[in-house]
């Protein structure tokens, strides 16, 4: 008898252990599924809290808007297109607006006293939905411009359409249904109040002074009737107007214009000294307008000239004398004709030790291209000044002159500066009037005048 009941004992240990193996594995398949359905729920939950949190800014976002509007035909297609995760929040959402909607009055007077709400992080869902309303970007710009008078009186108080994030479907549902007042609108929506804001101050501003004013200001702006470009470079004109020294009238005329101008005096003419007197008085540069000898020697240069027969000495004592009968302040000197002896480096390295000696600049007219001042000054260490621009008034005809002070400033506009030269009874007639009537006008444009002295 012991026996079996030893037999008996192993037996039921085999078929035990035989069948724990089998009860392990569906214990492992049922952990499995229990934790998959766990995890749903989990989400589920999570996804519920998400949108209840949405609903609480979409029901203050909801109160901004004035007018409920239709849902565009885009939005019922993304009804269709939401998953069926999202029915069952959507429902228990439409049961706590509907409860929501009761206490609506109350929530409106607590959300006045308190500050906008600061705009939360917009999930994916929103970003898919902010461009779903995109698309309706002409209906609220409509919106925005029904209710002008409101934008003077509250601008803070209205929100663009565009900036105002819908967080789910339930929202916009809710829209078609409840008509809120406006509240202060939040952080998101400030840059379009912004905008709006600053076209009714531009009106407002513009209102703000009186039409008296306004036209005192639009008679005091010159009009631009000569066609002057705007100044490039740092543009500045430089006008020397030479053969002074026969009429005081005439250098009057030059030396009363409204910017700074250098005159040019011929030495030893009966009213030499009163013209650059007259230039002196009225506070404008004087320099001496040297007679030298030309290639065409059937030309006179007038008295007071070097010749191409004079030696150095002969030339700084003429030169010094000339200066001497113009008086104090004189600049500098430039050549009348001269071009044999401009051409002549050593005639017309004479000349600028000269201008060293007495501390002048020396301005070459140019009167030929082979001119050999730059060479003699370059070895005595000297800057000098070359005319930069065209003659002003080669040609007397308006028209012309025009021109030539057109070609003036495009030449200040490519270089820098421009050196010019016009002529004091030749023109007188046109040119000084011509330049006072531009020069409003191009220094509106940034022109700058100046003479020579003031460039060294």
């Amino acid at each position: 008898m012991p026996k079996k009941t030893t037999s008996v004992k192993k037996r039921k240990t085999t078929r035990t252990r035989a069948k724990k193996p089998k009860v392990k594995l569906a214990k492992n398949k049922v952990a499995l599924f229990c934790g998959l359905v766990c995890g749903i729920c989990v989400l589920a939950i999570g996804l519920s809290v998400v949108l209840n949190q949405g609903e609480k800014q979409d029901s203050q976002k909801a109160e901004v808007v004035a007018k409920a509007e239709p849902v565009p035909k885009t939005e019922k297609k993304a009804e269709k297109s939401m998953p069926s995760v999202q029915t069952q929040p959507i429902k228990q959402q439409e049961k706590q607006k509907s409860t929501k909607k009761e206490s609506a009055p109350k929530q409106e007077s607590s959300i006045k006293k308190e500050t906008a709400p600061k705009a939360e992080t917009p999930t994916k869902k929103e970003l898919v939905q902010k461009k779903e309303e995109k698309q309706e970007a002409p209906k609220s710009t409509v919106v925005a411009k029904s209710n002008p008078p409101k934008e003077e009186k509250q601008p803070q108080k209205q929100v663009s359409k565009k900036q105002e994030p819908s967080k789910n479907i339930g929202s916009q549902e809710s829209k078609k249904t409840s008509a809120p007042k406006t509240v202060p609108s939040t952080h998101s929506s400030q840059a379009g109040i912004a905008h709006q804001s600053e076209k009714t101050s531009g009106a407002q501003i513009a209102s703000v002074t009186p039409p008296r004013q306004q036209e005192t200001v639009q008679q005091n702006v010159p009009r631009n009737r000569f066609d002057i470009p705007p100044a490039a470079n740092g543009a500045t004109i430089v006008i020397v107007i030479d053969d002074a020294g026969r009429s005081v009238e005439n250098t009057k005329r030059y030396a009363s214009l409204p910017f700074p101008i250098t005159i040019a005096v011929l030495p030893k003419l009966p009213q030499s000294r009163a013209c650059a007197d007259a230039v002196r008085a009225a506070g404008k540069e004087v320099i001496l307008h040297q007679p030298m000898q030309s290639m065409n020697l059937k030309l006179d240069p007038g008295p007071g000239k070097i010749t191409a027969d004079m030696n150095s000495y002969q030339i700084a004592s003429i030169i010094k004398e000339n200066l001497a009968e113009l008086g104090p302040g004189v600049r500098g000197l430039n050549n009348h004709e001269g071009s044999l002896i401009t051409s002549n480096e050593i005639k017309i390295g004479a000349v600028l030790e000269v201008c060293a000696e007495k501390g002048i600049y020396f301005f070459d007219s140019r009167t030929t291209a082979e001119t050999k001042a730059p060479q003699a000054a370059l070895e005595r260490d000297m800057k000098i000044f070359e005319k930069a621009g065209p003659y002003l008034d080669n040609d007397i005809d308006r028209a012309k002159m025009l021109e030539r002070m057109r070609e003036t400033l495009a030449y200040a506009n490519r270089h820098g500066k421009a050196l010019v030269i016009g002529h004091v009874d030749k023109s007188v007639k046109i040119l000084p009037d011509l330049l006072a009537e531009m020069y409003p006008e191009m220094k509106a444009a940034g022109y700058k005048f100046a003479t020579p002295s003031q460039l060294r």
